[in-house]
């Protein structure tokens, strides 16, 4: 059986690591990752190889010239994706072969697999590992027999099904080549496998023992290092090897790997957690943990490094701090008793004087971070969560994101939400783009400037409370989903830099406060008791013509779009009861579909069949500006629902309304086992829901959804039902079935 290795990839998520060389070729326990690869396909019996290239390809077949390998090289000229790119290898594949990635660290028994796929007699085998964090990958559900029956590629918290993802190596029949279509970009993940389910050709899924990392972005790098120290990859263990010279008064706390030839002076205190790479030289009183020193980097006296990575030949001089997270690429030179400040950047061959404070990396600044977005774009304190740096580098990652070269911003008029806005138009502008700024309004007036088709995208920003939210929207107006956001998000981590020759973008200043949306919407009714927060909501109220005291308040957020209303007796409405009170209001004008979100109140269902409407639950990322919709994220429109042609008070008519006993329930589950606790609600609960967005269990007894927090270790119950004793029982039966920990 020949491999197939992709090492076409260009290793963003590496940088700066990957800066002046190929990802394979980035140095993994003093050898690069392409040795490791081969290494595990050739004690698996794999003999012949042919890898496929595009980034940088000749300093990979330079490197593999002289090694007795039997290897076959194919260069694509533009990226052809996955499956696009092993097409290019056809005429070399004429019988069973296996695919794997050029930066996968595995010791997966490939010949169990094999024996599998054989037997099973399949066209394709996704070999399939658990993992805790499921989102950057692609999460497949299989039967008992293997047969793949779902998947889905980087899903959100509230989509993942299964904790089973697929690790990116697959042993195909060549007959398989024949599905791909040539010369075109296409992709095993989201092209081909989607293909064959559709078609019901044999596609099993193996999911295998042992380990499997893909060793793509700068943490994962870090965390595989540690994870062969502690002996969790088979064949692949730290050692000290003899050659290395380590001076009897140092002081070495395992876990640790020092690589021939390293010399380790007298005092040096090293570990846990450190990787000496070849011919690294440390000299006395040095103190190194949680760090990775590769090849013949120096590290003058007294150093003190601490979860950092050293690259090749670098220089550290006495004296010199490295403090967690930074990166010092390789041929970089700093100078003595510098301080190089958590999560920087350095990047290769820069020179840094003696004594410096470098606390921004040498383009934008600190990036290495958790994660940016949640719960809808880029939210944090300014200044604390959300710098300057991450916001500039927002701007030319949402830019790029895009490909934009128009960009239309606005903000609700508060001072915090206008630099915001000024910043984030700084990068979007030196990347080349052209900016719009539409002023001070609200998002849903915002929203109607993207109907001529003017602009590639945009953002909002708004004050909520303390912290700073930025939204951003396509180019038809509606926000992005969930991967577009991870998307900017893994690009204000990696990128590096704007190029010198590129020139920057000119500012337009285009206020456009309300009448686009005053004509869009001329029949706006609202009653006296309204108040927002910000001054663009302000605005509003004040060009509308309020109606008489209707009875009922409402308080109208910064953006314009969320809402609290009380009712006649000065009780705050529930989400559920503003939810049946809209589709109520709107089907009774206006009877058709109705969409609403995934988590909506089970009431809308009966509301709506009762004035001939259908209601379609809907996942988060809708286009709220499409007709068909109620207006959920227009406080303005809802309230003027509210308002409109209506004569007894919003208590008299929630009286009428089937409201059902709703509980909702904030249950402990630790980041890691939120796929497991999510994949056991689906696999209990989930078949009704299956051709819907989102996971919901709806029987004659409730409803219920499930939903885990972006940040916090919990996930969200809401169960209805129409007493509080069959409520009561629904949410303990899914608590105990899901059992959730902390």
């Amino acid at each position: 059986m020949k491999s197939v290795i992709m090492a076409g990839g260009m290793g963003t998520r590496l940088r700066p690591l990957t800066c002046q060389r190929p990802k394979p070729l980035v140095p993994f326990l003093g050898q690069p990752m392409l040795d490791h690869v081969l290494n595990h396909l050739e004690k698996n019996g794999i003999k012949e190889h042919i890898i496929t290239l595009y980034h940088l390809p000749q300093m990979i077949i330079d490197y593999l010239r002289p090694k007795d390998y039997l290897i076959d090289f194919t260069i694509e000229k533009e990226p052809r994706g996955t499956a696009g790119s092993v097409k290019e290898a056809a005429a070399f594949l004429k019988s069973t072969f296996i695919v794997v990635s050029g930066d996968a660290l595995t010791d997966i028994d490939l010949i169990k697999a094999s024996e599998f796929h054989h037997q099973k007699g399949a066209l394709a085998t996704i070999i399939l590992t658990r993992v805790a964090e499921p989102l950057e990958y692609g999460v497949v559900l299989t039967k008992g027999d293997g047969i793949i029956t779902r998947f889905l590629e980087k899903p959100t918290w509230g989509e993942v099904f299964s904790d089973t993802v697929n690790t990116g190596i697959y042993i195909l029949e060549p007959q398989i080549l024949e599905l791909i279509p040539p010369r075109r970009n296409y992709d095993f993940s989201k092209d081909l496998f989607p293909a064959l389910l559709k078609a019901n050709l044999p596609m099993y899924g193996y999911i295998a023992e042992g380990y499997w990392s893909d060793v793509g972005s700068i943490n994962q790098y870090r965390q595989s290092h540690w994870d062969v120290l502690t002996g969790k990859v088979r064949g692949l263990n730290g050692y000290i090897d003899e050659s290395a010279e380590i001076d009897p008064t140092a002081m070495i706390r395992q876990p640790v790997c020092i690589l021939k030839k390293a010399k380790i002076a007298a005092n040096v205190k090293l570990g846990p957690f450190v990787v000496v790479g070849e011919g690294v030289k440390i000299e006395q009183d040095s103190s190194l943990s949680y760090t990775i020193v590769n090849s013949k980097a120096y590290l003058d006296r007294g150093v003190t490094i601490t979860g950092a990575i050293v690259g090749e030949k670098a220089f550290v001089g006495e004296g010199t701090r490295l403090l967690e997270g930074s990166i010092i690429s390789e041929g970089v030179s700093i100078g003595e008793r510098s301080l190089i400040t958590p999560r920087v950047k350095i990047y290769p061959e820069k020179r840094i004087g003696p004594m410096s404070v470098i606390n921004t990396d040498l383009i934008y600044g600190s990036i290495e971070r958790g994660q940016i977005f949640s719960q809808k774009g880029l939210r944090g304190r300014l200044h604390r969560d959300i710098t300057i740096d991450i916001l500039l580098k927002t701007g030319v990652a949402f830019s790029e994101s895009l490909d934009a070269y128009t960009i239309a911003t606005a903000c609700d008029g508060t001072d915090k939400a206008k630099l915001v806005k000024r910043i984030i138009s700084s990068g979007i502008m030196a990347k080349g783009a052209d900016l719009y700024d539409l002023g001070d309004q609200i998002i849903p007036a915002f929203k109607l400037s993207f109907s001529e088709g003017k602009y590639n995208g945009g953002f909002y920003v708004f004050l909520e409370g303390e912290q700073i939210v930025v939204r951003f929207l396509d180019s038809k107006g509606c926000y992005l989903d969930s991967g577009k956001e991870r998307k900017i998000e893994n690009l204000i981590k990696t990128s590096d830099g704007l190029h010198p020759d590129l020139e920057p973008g000119h500012l337009f200043f285009n206020p456009n406060h309300l009448q686009e949306y005053l004509k869009k919407y001329p029949n706006l009714v609202l009653t006296q008791d309204i108040s927002c927060q910000s001054p663009a909501g302000k605005r509003v109220l004040e060009v509308l013509s309020p109606r008489e005291q209707l009875g009922y308040k409402a308080q109208i957020s910064a953006s314009g779009e969320d809402c609290r209303v009380f009712d006649e007796k000065g009780e705050e409405l529930t989400p559920a009861q503003i939810e049946a009170l809209a589709v109520y209001f709107y089907s009774k004008s206006e009877p058709g579909l109705i969409k609403v979100p995934i988590g909506a109140t089970s009431t809308v269902e009966e509301i709506a069949s009762e004035f001939g409407s259908k209601v379609l639950r809907v996942r988060p990322g809708l286009c709220y500006s499409e007709e068909s919709t109620i207006p959920w994220h227009d406080a303005f429109r809802l309230l003027s629902l509210f308002s409109t042609d209506r004569k007894e008070p919003l208590s008299i008519i929630l009286k009428k309304i089937p409201l059902k006993i709703q509980i909702t329930k904030e249950l402990p589950c630790s980041l890691d086992r939120r796929s497991q606790t999510m994949l056991k609600f689906a696999e209990a609960f989930g078949e009704n829901s299956k051709k819907e967005a989102g996971l919901f269990y709806r029987d004659e007894t409730g409803f219920a959804y499930l939903e885990p927090d972006d940040i916090k270790p919990i996930v969200h119950l809401k169960v209805e039902s129409k007493n509080m004793e069959l409520a009561t029982e629904l949410a303990a039966r899914i608590s105990e079935i899901i059992k959730t920990e902390a």
